[in-house]
């Protein structure tokens, strides 16, 4: 006899009661006026009160004391005709209804099935796809589904600097050169770091156009930014405060740099006497790709912050290495090694990276795990990465300036956008995709593309 479902959160607690239905509750557990409780206290022995009833109508089934909605359970009753389950909300509705989840379900490790909503990581587990908020999954956990999912893109909570404010020297140029990367936080701001001769910077631009700057360590050259942005954050509205930063030094050993080791990662510390202190030092590497340049293709690349709150960067020890970095005690932990270079990487779900490796291939790794599988290999030099979070798919910008759009499992959409040259593609809480122009060896431009406002 069932006894209740299981569940895996992808979200922080909420306030008010702690569960609706069993769904909301960890393993056999019931949900018992609005408390979570073990089968054997919610009344009788085989976990349902006496006066629970002994069936169901179409789309439910038996919770501790009643009939709950929960259509996306295998177990649960099929919905009339001229209904469809709608998984999201474990409802039935009407056929034709808009945003409802393609009906998939995917083998998925030991005897597992992942359903509408989620899909199969590489560790073998079932993870909630972008757009939804969190899993669930049968008493058995043997079949889950995803919860909580968004069919329309939401409007932002912020909007970032105005174009015409970012594309004003102080924030994009410099010297001869100017921003080589670019990427937002939670709450708007945006922030680059550049590639110019003599001290490198760090800049904030906030939404109102306020500009702060930090300066880098002596001439280091700077690759990359990465900001921490909040689980839960992925339309906006997750984040009062700008998120942790870190970037990448990588000056090589022929480019005029100044100290013994001038590759690795920094952090910005907005109190500190240093702004940009180096935390993780990393032994200098070269490359041929993605921008065709002795002083750009070298160091530390692909510098992520994952899901779970942790920063991941590549050709740390070696070409090819993917660490986990701790910034606070200045240390790294290999997690994989490539074949290849690694070029760019960014989040593809709660427990995986996308890796882009010199010559085109990409792969999925996990966050947690040795594993990887292979995802595609694309037709060029990966300059960046972004997932959307509503519809699942894949940007990807091109040494050759195109941007290319991808499926969930790496299929090819279509291109883009193609621009004149190599861009990097940022993705900000207002719906846009942004693409920077990097200012090496000359100046460059910000420009931006609207992304699909549903999932269709």
């Amino acid at each position: 006899m069932m006894v209740g479902l299981a569940l895996v959160l992808g979200c922080g607690d909420d306030d008010g009661p702690e569960c609706a239905v069993a769904a909301d509750c960890e393993g056999a557990e019931l949900c018992v006026d609005g408390t979570c409780m073990a089968p054997t206290d919610s009344g009788t022995s085989d976990g349902f009160a006496p006066d629970a009833p002994e069936s169901c109508g179409p789309g439910q089934i038996r919770d501790a004391a009643s009939c709950v909605d929960e259509c996306g359970d295998p177990s649960a009753m099929p919905c009339e005709s001229g209904q469809v389950c709608d998984v999201s909300g474990g409802r039935c509705v009407d056929e034709g209804t808009a945003g409802l989840l393609p009906a998939t379900e995917t083998p998925c490790g030991d005897g597992l099935i992942c359903g509408p909503g989620t899909e199969c990581s590489v560790d073998g587990q079932c993870d909630a796809i972008p757009a939804c908020g969190r899993r669930v999954c049968d008493a058995s956990e043997s079949y889950c589904w995803g919860r909580g999912c968004v069919y329309d893109r939401p409007a932002g909570s912020c909007s970032p600097p105005t174009l015409e404010r970012m594309n004003m020297d102080d924030f994009l140029l410099g010297g001869d050169g100017g921003a080589i990367d670019l990427e937002f936080d939670e709450v708007c701001n945006a922030y680059a770091v550049t590639m110019i001769s003599g001290t490198d910077y760090l800049r904030q631009l906030e939404p109102d156009g306020t500009l702060t700057v930090s300066n880098g360590v002596t001439n280091l050259n700077m690759g990359e930014v990465a900001v921490l942005r909040p689980i839960g954050g992925e339309f906006g509205g997750g984040a009062e405060d700008p998120g942790e930063v870190a970037l990448t030094y990588i000056c090589c050993a022929t480019c005029g740099c100044v100290g013994s080791d001038p590759q690795g990662v920094a952090r910005l510390d907005r109190e500190g006497p240093t702004s940009l202190p180096m935390v993780v030092e990393a032994t200098p590497s070269t490359g041929t790709a993605p921008w065709g340049s002795a002083a750009l293709d070298t160091g530390p690349y692909g510098l992520t912050w994952g899901r779970d709150r942790t920063l991941f960067v590549g050709n740390v020890s070696t070409n090819g290495d993917l660490v986990r970095a701790s910034l606070d005690e200045g240390t790294s932990e290999e997690l994989h090694r490539f074949e290849a270079r690694v070029l760019a990487t960014t989040v593809y779900n709660r427990s995986s990276l996308v890796v882009a490796l010199e010559g085109g291939e990409l792969w999925l790794a996990s966050t947690a795990t040795d594993s990887s599988a292979s995802l595609t290999t694309v037709d060029g030099e990966v300059t960046s990465l972004v997932r959307d979070p509503l519809t699942g798919h894949l940007f990807v910008s091109l040494g050759d300036g195109r941007v290319l759009e991808l499926e969930a499992d790496g299929t090819a959409v279509g291109t883009f956008h193609t621009f004149d040259g190599p861009v990097r593609i940022a993705r900000s809480p207002d719906g846009f995709l942004y693409a920077l122009d990097p200012g090496f060896p000359r100046p460059g431009a910000i420009t931006r593309m609207p992304l699909p406002a549903t999932r269709e």
